[in-house]
């Protein structure tokens, strides 16, 4: 249950730091940087349904329509329409800590239903896939924390 703990570790980091940052800073978007707060927080929520979907076909994908605001190639830039709001976001990501431990709890060492290939480095069961996005919510909070420097 190591990689679950850890997760949801990670998870409560993220929540913490993007609860305290005030949300006139999560759409600056500095010169030289491709995406802002806003983006990135929902990103880790994005990347996060679309691989533990792809762990097990049965995880279901809630807020299907952030996918295009969200995943790897979109930018702030080019949205258009309403975007959702930081509380939007900080409720999707905790409803999802709890979403992802009560599906995949007991389900760890279960084969993908589709392996991800990453390089060359195959996410071939759900706990590989959890370890991913642990390691890519890390990732990216280190970047929410370098933003909100720059941006203050």
């Amino acid at each position: 249950m190591e990689s679950m703990t850890l997760f949801k570790y990670s998870r409560t980091s993220s929540l913490i730091l993007l609860s305290k940052l005030d949300e006139s800073l999560w759409d600056i978007q500095p010169e030289h940087w491709p995406n802002n707060i806003r983006w990135l927080a929902g990103h880790v929520y994005a990347e996060a349904e679309g691989f533990m979907h792809d762990a097990d076909h049965h995880y279901e994908i809630t807020r299907p329509d952030w996918m295009p605001l969200f995943l790897d190639g979109s930018r702030p830039s080019e949205w258009e329409g309403d975007v959702p709001s930081k509380e939007e976001i900080l409720e999707a990501l905790q409803e999802q800590e709890g979403r992802i431990e009560t599906f995949f709890s007991e389900k760890l060492h279960h084969k993908a239903s589709k392996v991800r290939d990453l390089n060359g480095m195959k996410l071939e069961t759900v706990d590989s896939a959890l370890q991913f996005i642990t390691w890519h919510e890390g990732i990216h909070l280190g970047d929410i924390k370098s933003l909100r420097l720059v941006t203050k």
